[in-house]
């Protein structure tokens, strides 16, 4: 069984960029300490570019899958799966899957597209919590919205498609959920941190496994974090 984390933010906000952050919260080409290219692969379901300017580590092909279909990642996950070498997966995004699924069946019944939207996304999780390896840690990332309760207090989640995934709640499903968190600076200077636990969110780490609420938005951070904590 695989570790599963959610990386979970509004676009922009450093989820992503996050694969080639040192711990420290810096990115330094020359000196970097982000995610092992050699151990770390990134299924790339948005299919945009990604945010790693003149950064060569990762190939397309290579450590770079460009997939959205969801039964095709699992197909690639089952590959990986057989690699000692590949040690963490990053999904960007699951909302990436959602939507294109949910494009491609356009033409369907209203019910009909809903019930398959909600069976993949949410096969597909609980196909990396039982069926990887347990040494490999998925990091799925996430859109977020604010969903209002009965009671009218609002609480930040993953931005889901159709009301059936909505009942579901997704984040139960993950272990570990990581809201991305932004300090605005001057010029643009701004400071992009993970919050650890709930605040007005699904955010969620098991007890002690972060000493701070804030840490720097480094996924070698957090990958070395729970590996130290599991023992994996």
């Amino acid at each position: 069984m695989a570790k599963t984390v959610g990386i979970l933010g509004p676009s922009g906000m450093g989820k992503t960029t996050s694969i080639v952050i040192n711990p420290d919260g810096s990115y330094n080409p020359e000196q970097y300490e982000g995610m092992n290219p050699k151990s770390t692969v990134i299924i790339n379901s948005d299919r945009k570019d990604l945010p790693f300017p003149g950064d060569r580590r990762w190939i397309e092909g290579g450590n770079v899958f460009t997939i959205s279909d969801e039964k095709e990642i699992e197909k690639k996950l089952m590959e990986l799966n057989k690699v000692p070498q590949v040690k963490s997966i990053y999904i960007d995004t699951m909302n990436g899957i959602m939507l294109d699924k949910e494009m491609n069946d356009i033409k369907k019944k209203t019910y009909d597209k809903w019930a398959d939207l909600a069976q993949e996304i949410y096969s597909l999780i609980v196909f990396c919590n039982v069926n990887m390896r347990p040494d490999i840690i998925v990091y799925l990332a996430g859109h977020t919205t604010v969903f209002t309760d009965a009671d009218g207090e609002e609480t930040k989640c993953l931005v889901t498609n159709g009301k059936k995934l909505e009942k579901i709640k997704l984040e139960s499903k993950l272990p570990i959920v990581l809201f991305t968190s932004m300090t605005r600076g001057l010029k643009g200077a701004n400071t992009y941190e993970f919050e650890t636990q709930a605040n007005r969110s699904t955010a969620k780490s098991p007890i002690r496994m972060f000493n701070d609420f804030l840490i720097p938005n480094s996924l070698k951070l957090v990958d070395d974090t729970i590996r130290n904590y599991y023992g994996i």
